[in-house]
């Protein structure tokens, strides 16, 4: 007769109890259930290609299939349902399932009619539009213009006609591209209408900006706006990729007044080279540069040629997307549209200057917004800026240009530490507490 062991309780752990995790109730459990199911053609077994999985609960058991493409998602899928079944029975899982599979079919047949409908030009009849802004259009007749939408992007296009059934059957031709080709494919082949805003500084955020319709080919110089005979014009240098993009903007520079687009880059690489043999007199970069960060781009560039003025722009599908693009402007915002022609307003009366530097082109820009505030061009200088050292000065620079702290250190080769204590010492002579408060006193100066 064998000994009974006694039994031994094992102690309670202290505190509460973590939930016991069921092991059907875990990913790795489902993980292993799912499965893709099989049948027979021609005496050959085929995969079906979605994942299903087989769920028993409380004496009954059900085939579910299921939407995710991947094992991860699948197992993630049936791993929900089985928790809806535990928490609301079968009866409430098949519902939310049935419907949720009913919703998606709706949506596909939704899609197809919406494809099917775009395929009939008077469904584009009814979406013709007039723009409002057209000064670049370079005609005179008036025109219907469509908003393309597809695959989660819009663009705008001119159509050339303001004939209802010829613009509709045009707006009819861009989709069909779009759709079968790209976007790119459209792009080449048709002109689209683009916003596009020089920044002027970056906090607060300031800029010109205007609405231009760009060419499918060479543009031709008849009846175009005329350039006004300064002399001799300063030269821009242009780093734009998209060559739509790059072509209608090197047409509209040479007709800013008293400026000649004198080179354009399709890289900030190319740029580079060319920049080192003969540098321009103004640079213009593209802010979605994607090779190198633009501003990282700029302080490389500023460190080699210190007195070269060089700006960002952007290129938007319509004016409401710059305000939507500009991220970390704590200073406000000041944007204003003007004429294709008159972009460069803000530095017009640097042309006068005998020396066209970085220095009087950001003074200038300083001045030009601040007019729209009542604050006179030449106003008193303020005594608490006059007692900044000029460290203390490059940094309230950098940081009006919206440069966070490691930047400023990294551009100007010194520690994060000495950047604090040097605005510290900002914030004491300026009688300041924020950054945005300095940056006001220092746009004033």
């Amino acid at each position: 007769m064998s000994k009974q062991r006694p039994s031994r309780r094992l102690p309670k752990p202290p505190g509460r109890a973590a939930p016991l995790l069921l092991p059907s109730d875990s990913a790795a459990f489902w993980r292993r259930r799912i499965f893709r199911n099989t049948y027979t053609r021609r005496g050959r077994i085929m995969v079906v290609n979605k994942w299903s999985v087989k769920i028993q609960h409380r004496g009954r058991r059900k085939t579910f299939s299921l939407r995710g493409t991947s094992r991860y998602q699948a197992t993630r899928e049936a791993q929900a349902i089985y928790r809806m079944i535990v928490a609301g029975g079968w009866d409430a899982a098949v519902r939310t399932k049935r419907l949720g599979d009913q919703a998606r079919q709706r949506a596909v047949a939704d899609r197809s009619l919406e494809d099917s409908l775009r395929a009939e030009t008077v469904y584009w009849k009814e979406r013709l539009i007039q723009r409002k802004y057209a000064e670049a259009r370079l005609t005179s007749i008036k025109e219907f213009s469509v908003r393309i939408e597809h695959s989660g992007r819009y663009r705008y296009f001119p159509l050339g006609t303001d004939d209802e059934n010829r613009a509709a059957t045009k707006a009819r031709e861009i989709y069909q591209t779009v759709a079968a080709r790209g976007w790119d494919a459209a792009f080449r082949r048709f002109c689209r209408e683009i916003t596009v805003a020089i920044f002027w500084a970056a906090s607060p955020a300031a800029c010109t900006y205007t609405t231009l319709f760009t060419f499918v080919g060479d543009p031709t110089e008849a009846a175009t706006p005329a350039r006004e005979p300064v002399r001799p014009p300063r030269k821009i240098a242009l780093i734009e990729s998209d060559p739509e993009v790059r072509r209608t903007l090197a047409f509209w520079l040479n007709r800013q007044p008293g400026f000649r687009c004198a080179a354009v880059f399709k890289s900030a690489a190319e740029a580079v080279v060319s920049i080192e043999r003969e540098p321009p007199e103004l640079l213009l970069v593209n802010r979605a540069l994607s090779e190198t960060p633009p501003g990282t781009f700029l302080q490389q560039l500023s460190a080699r040629h210190p007195t070269l003025p060089a700006f960002m722009f952007g290129v938007y599908e319509d004016s409401d997307q710059i305000f939507v693009n500009l991220s970390g402007v704590t200073a406000g915002y000041i944007f204003r549209r003007r004429l294709p022609t008159a972009l460069f307003e803000p530095i017009q009366p640097v042309l006068r200057q005998r020396v066209f530097t970085t220095k009087e082109t950001v003074a200038q820009v300083r001045n030009y917004f601040q007019s729209f505030f009542g604050v006179s061009n030449i106003v008193e200088e303020n005594p608490g800026i006059a007692h900044l050292t000029a460290r203390e000065q490059d940094i309230l620079s950098h940081v009006s240009k919206g440069y966070l702290d490691k930047e400023i250190a990294d551009a100007l080769n010194i520690s994060i530490w000495t950047v604090h204590n040097h605005l510290k010492h900002i914030y004491e002579k300026l009688d300041v507490h924020t950054r945005t408060e300095a940056v006001l006193k220092y746009l004033q100066k």
